[in-house]
């Protein structure tokens, strides 16, 4: 059962609604790499409703023979703090996402994200590794992860990028949930934007600095086409 897809639709249309467009970007099947700004924990379901009402699922392959055909599937890595929490751990577990600890737990993580990959599934990453925002709510510095995993596999990388999903809540878990009680009543608009695939031949042979800076340099591109009043011919997603 792919539950976690229809909670976060849930969710988004209950707090706001999403302004998204470029999603014939999305990849139809793996392997990909889907690369995501994150800013706010409040982010997480507007991402992940836009992906699902796309066709790419938040769970594990259904094997299905529409599977690939009219729908796909993406596994996206998270903390060690999110499967621990007992609210958001049994999705999270639900929905095959990879868990992400420290040190060897997070060579782990990119190990099983690899033969994800190696199976022709979509991984979904989050960069930054975690929610420390900036002030504008600008991409900030991309840890080395997504790097290695996109240099290990040669697959395409998604850039993916929205703007402000902060409006709905953001700070401590209680506080962005007593802000998304509020955005109950405020409805906030969240813009997201997908960008062009970044194909293997780009950045194949590049060190691993590079290969970060590369994918970082899609995704803030991405988020600057949201972030200021260039975003058109959007999708109304309610």
């Amino acid at each position: 059962m792919e539950l976690v897809g229809s909670v976060a639709v849930g969710l988004t249309s209950l707090f706001g609604r999403v302004r998204a467009d470029g999603l014939h970007h999305l990849p139809a099947q793996g392997p990909a790499i889907v690369a995501v700004n994150h800013t706010t924990i409040a982010d997480v379901p507007p991402v992940l409703a836009t992906l699902h009402r796309a066709g790419l699922r938040p769970s594990v392959p259904c094997g299905r023979a529409s599977c690939g055909v009219d729908h796909a599937h993406i596994r996206f890595m998270a903390s060690s703090m999110v499967f621990e929490n007992p609210l958001i751990g049994p999705l999270a577990r639900q929905a095959g996402m990879i868990e992400v600890g420290v040190r060897q737990a997070g060579a782990a993580a990119l190990r099983a994200a690899r033969e994800a990959l190696g199976r022709g599934e979509v991984v979904g990453i989050y960069p930054e590794g975690d929610v420390s925002a900036t002030e504008d709510g600008s991409p900030r510095r991309f840890r080395f992860g997504v790097g290695r995993l996109a240099s290990e596999t040669g697959v395409p990388v998604v850039p993916v990028a929205h703007h402000d999903a902060r409006r709905i809540g953001s700070g401590s878990t209680a506080r962005s949930l007593g802000g998304a009680l509020t955005s109950i009543v405020r409805r906030p608009t969240v813009r997201l934007r997908v960008g062009p695939p970044i194909l293997g031949e780009e950045y194949a042979g590049l060190p691993l600095r590079d290969v970060v800076n590369l994918i970082q340099d899609r995704v803030v591109d991405v988020w600057r086409t949201v972030a200021g009043n260039s975003v058109c011919c959007s999708d109304e997603r309610h």
